[in-house]
């Protein structure tokens, strides 16, 4: 279980970093490459971008491994752990004072983490029938394509992409729980059919994440997605993946209370300067009604992508 978590908490690390890094070059293309492919068109031409691509795998196997120790009761919120990185980050690289709230925060993310792992119960691969993961694996997909689907009809704002991009990275990461219980049972056609599904969620998770990161600030993307990418995996694992948070009533209640104070500190974290700057790229984002294209290198950058 510690081990689980520990491998958890470093793969939050680089996934966090792999955001930072990727949120930078997000910034310095249009706007109406948002939702297509042409936006990551742009982006694999970008090293720094690429550099986080290479950080988000190495993160993946780091989740896979302790996915295959701890249950997802424990790996997901786990997560939480790579925003204090952040704040270090942000309080040396862009000079922000951590104050009482970000103090506040960090321990509620670190109370959390540690009450929801002394309290889950071991890990399962059982699960419900396979018409139950399908199933709930289609409902969070629909809500991940749906910014897809509305795209052409209506104008598709950073919220609705942000909700969308939460979505996808549910998917993925429930996708990446089968895939470590393939790997634990030996199912090589079940790994095969997880791993695709993993794979086209997390895709689609970051075009939207990045589309998202051009239409709004840090500030309210980034909570919207973490929330949703750590609450609709635990469900998913207690309805069709076989997860239990317990037999007794007590167990539920402290794991469910452990939850919620590891969200509030999360979104509250997340609003802070020192984290949304980070997040944003570095700076704060401009506004969904107005994209301001950057200058020198960047705009050449711009050009290539819009040809």
């Amino acid at each position: 279980m510690l081990a689980g978590a520990f491998l958890a908490i470093l793969a939050s690390v680089l996934f966090n970093v792999a955001i930072v890094l990727q949120a930078m070059e997000a910034r310095e293309v249009p706007s109406e490459h948002g939702l297509r492919l042409s936006l990551l068109g742009c982006l694999v031409r970008r090293r720094r971008w690429l550099g986080g691509v290479g950080l988000s795998v190495i993160a993946v196997s780091f989740q896979i491994l302790a996915l295959m120790l701890a249950p997802l009761t424990v790996v997901q919120p786990a997560d939480a752990a790579g925003l204090l990185l952040l704040v270090i980050a942000g309080s040396r690289v862009l000079g922000e004072r951590v104050g009482q709230r970000e103090l506040a925060a960090v321990a509620g993310i670190v109370v959390g983490i540690i009450a929801i792992a002394v309290a889950a119960p071991s890990r399962s691969v059982e699960h419900a029938s396979p018409g139950g993961l399908l199933a709930g694996l289609v409902v969070v997909g629909a809500v991940a394509a749906s910014p897809y689907v509305v795209r052409r009809r209506a104008r598709v704002q950073g919220l609705g992409v942000a909700v969308g991009a939460g979505f996808a990275f549910a998917a993925g990461a429930f996708s990446l729980k089968l895939v470590a219980d393939a790997l634990a049972s030996g199912s090589w056609l079940s790994l095969g059919l997880v791993a695709a599904v993993a794979a086209i969620a997390g895709a689609a998770g970051m075009l939207s994440e990045q589309t998202a990161l051009q239409q709004r600030q840090a500030t309210q993307v980034a909570p919207i997605i973490f929330v949703v990418e750590l609450v609709v995996p635990l469900l998913l694992g207690i309805t069709v993946g076989g997860e239990s948070w317990g037999a007794s009533l007590s167990s539920r209640c402290w794991i469910s209370a452990a939850i919620g104070v590891l969200i509030a500190s999360v979104v509250a974290l997340m609003q802070t300067p020192a984290v949304s700057q980070l997040l944003a790229g570095g700076e704060q984002a401009p506004e969904a009604s107005g994209f301001a294209p950057p200058s020198g290198a960047g705009a050449s950058v711009i050009a290539s992508c819009s040809s």
